[in-house]
């Protein structure tokens, strides 16, 4: 008996086993707003999927929103601005709602629409830079330059990736008659994105504008190159100087590899050799 209570003794109690906390629910709205801010949009489509799969009753706004930008983010402009408008005329006070109908709009060639919903969105949430940049264009297309070139410089101050807003304000500062400023708001945006294909046309319209001759980079194909003096001849055709598209155009048809079809028929249009 002595032994059996002695070898009881010796042996060791288990602990108990705490109870496992439940994991408190995934912050959906947060998780894809910021996904969709990041540029992340296959992410942000997977979790909106996750989030509409299991929804809670206060989720159903949150979701309509986030449906809606999912929509302007794919460029899905009419449908988007259908969603932001019924979000609004159902009384939702979102800046993000605000500022995908501003964009929406823009998108939609109805820039004075987008006036009011943008100057709501920074107003009230004034560290979007999206809804920043959008107001400089929508001020662009009322001729507003300097509430634009305030708008751009406040979206500059928020963004470490700035190359879309200096695009912008280099097409404002073309539409004011500013090329050769222009010119080098271009040369800083494609020093941020030099693969940005429509950067680079911007930059070679500024360049030809200002008077000054268009490079090639060292990146450039025989065949992108070919398509940059194309552009830049048709550029200084729509300017009326007609030497220099001649001497670009015919550039184009030759130094290309492969056949510039803009090119050759601007060239036979104004009477010039083709390739």
């Amino acid at each position: 008996m002595i032994w059996a209570l002695l070898l009881s003794a010796a042996v060791p109690q288990a602990a108990a086993v705490p109870a496992l906390r439940p994991s408190p629910p995934l912050d959906y709205a947060r998780l894809v707003d910021e996904a969709i801010d990041g540029g992340r949009i296959i992410q942000a489509e997977a979790m909106l999927t996750q989030w509409r799969a299991q929804p809670q009753p206060q989720d159903l706004q949150p979701i309509e929103i986030a449906t809606a930008r999912m929509a302007l983010e794919k460029r899905r402009d009419e449908e988007a601005a259908a969603r932001f408008a019924a979000l609004g005329q159902s009384g939702v006070k979102n800046c993000r709602v605000d500022e995908g109908q501003g964009i929406a709009l823009l998108r939609l060639g109805r820039s004075r629409e987008a006036l009011e919903p943008l100057r709501r969105a920074v107003a009230a949430c004034a560290d979007r830079w999206r809804a920043w940049n959008a107001l400089g264009v929508a001020y662009d297309q009322a001729q507003s330059w300097a509430l634009s070139a305030a708008a751009y410089e406040r979206a500059f101050q928020l963004t470490d990736k700035p190359a879309q807003i200096l695009n912008n304000y280099g097409l404002s500062l073309l539409g004011q008659g500013k090329a050769d400023k222009a010119a080098a708001i271009f040369d800083k945006a494609r020093e941020q994105a030099p693969d940005d294909a429509r950067i680079v046309a911007n930059g070679d319209a500024a360049y030809v504008m200002s008077g000054q001759d268009i490079r090639r980079r060292p990146a450039d194909t025989a065949d992108e190159w070919g398509r940059r003096l194309s552009n830049a001849g048709q550029v200084a055709m729509r300017m009326g100087d007609l030497p220099r598209a001649q001497a670009y155009l015919s550039r184009a048809v030759t130094e290309a590899d492969g056949f510039v079809p803009d090119a050759a028929a601007a060239l036979a249009a104004m009477g010039g050799p083709g390739k």
